[in-house]
């Protein structure tokens, strides 16, 4: 977006970001990520279900589905199989590189934000030895990188990530989530990082969330609910290429945007709720990795110890 106030032009979202070099990116953000990161993480997401761990004598009581009856053939005492639970956990990022990612009204746009969260999730789950994927996506899917479990690999990502053209790109969600819900077999967490300026989702969302589990982070700036917003600004959609006039001064304008960005949240709200799915608000104008961290923290996601 570009928006011309009373002071002149300001450019707020599309020079620089495609070819954001990652060592940039490591020198600012990567700090604030690994402080956060400093201390224990653990994660308490159960893996994909239970795997065979040995065999005991049966007791009084035992569920007989969990009979092993070629054992207790084979040595005439009633044996059981126990099993363990599969800690192998499936992380999968699904990031939005439309052009709505260019956006923000002040030093710190949704793609930087997105870098950001890139880097918490996959480090973190780098940390734990968990599998660590990314489904990079406008209005269709642009690039899967399958979880594997590597520092370098999220690198990788953010690479990828940053590389990405952004401006013109459309999104809708519909097309990446079938594309996950086909390819990705093994029951996965799944977070939507996204504004997630699309087409309504519900029913791809639905047939996702049989498998896997899914927690929508809806990135916005503070702007695209009328705060902020003071003067005359002439704007550029970066996905469509459309130009307007805003007048931050309206109150009417200011009362628009703040019910349409109401209806939008309470839509992901009761969504969430269906699909029995996370749902967490992030603005750019807030700490939003402290805040990632806290909400995550009620769930036993991260455990950490501030760094001094």
């Amino acid at each position: 977006f570009f928006f011309q106030a009373e002071d002149g032009i300001r450019d707020i979202g599309v020079t620089g970001v495609q070819t954001c070099a990652l060592p940039i990116f490591e020198l600012s953000s990567l700090k604030r990520v690994s402080a956060l990161l400093s201390g224990h993480y653990s994660s308490p997401f159960q893996g994909s279900g239970m795997q065979f761990k040995d065999f005991r004598p049966y007791q009084f009581g035992d569920d007989i589905r969990h009979m092993s009856w070629l054992v207790t053939a084979r040595t005439g005492h009633p044996t059981l199989k126990t099993f363990e639970e599969d800690r192998e956990l499936n992380l999968i990022l699904m990031v939005d590189v439309s052009g709505s990612s260019l956006f923000g009204i002040s030093q710190t746009r949704k793609i930087e934000m997105y870098q950001e969260l890139l880097a918490l999730f996959g480090l973190a789950a780098s940390k734990n030895n968990d599998n660590f994927g990314v489904l990079l996506f406008n209005h269709q899917p642009v690039q899967f990188i399958p979880p594997r479990k590597s520092r370098s690999h999220v690198f990788l990502a953010l690479n990828q990530l940053a590389s990405q053209k952004l401006e013109g790109m459309k999104s809708d969600l519909r097309p990446a989530l079938k594309y996950l819900s086909h390819i990705v077999k093994t029951p996965s967490l799944i977070f939507i990082v996204s504004d997630f300026i699309s087409p309504h989702f519900n029913e791809e969302l639905k047939v996702l969330t049989k498998k896997h589990e899914a927690i929508l982070i809806h990135c916005f700036d503070d702007a695209e609910k009328g705060s902020l917003l003071k003067g005359v600004y002439e704007g550029r959609d970066p996905e469509t290429g459309e130009t307007y006039l805003i007048d931050g001064s309206s109150a009417k304008l200011r009362s628009d945007l703040l019910n349409q960005f109401m209806q939008k949240t309470q839509y992901l709200e009761q969504l969430a709720r269906d699909t029995k799915s996370d749902y967490l608000r992030l603005s750019i104008q807030d700490d939003y990795l402290q805040r990632v961290v806290r909400h995550f923290n009620s769930r036993g996601v991260f455990q950490y110890s501030a760094a001094s």
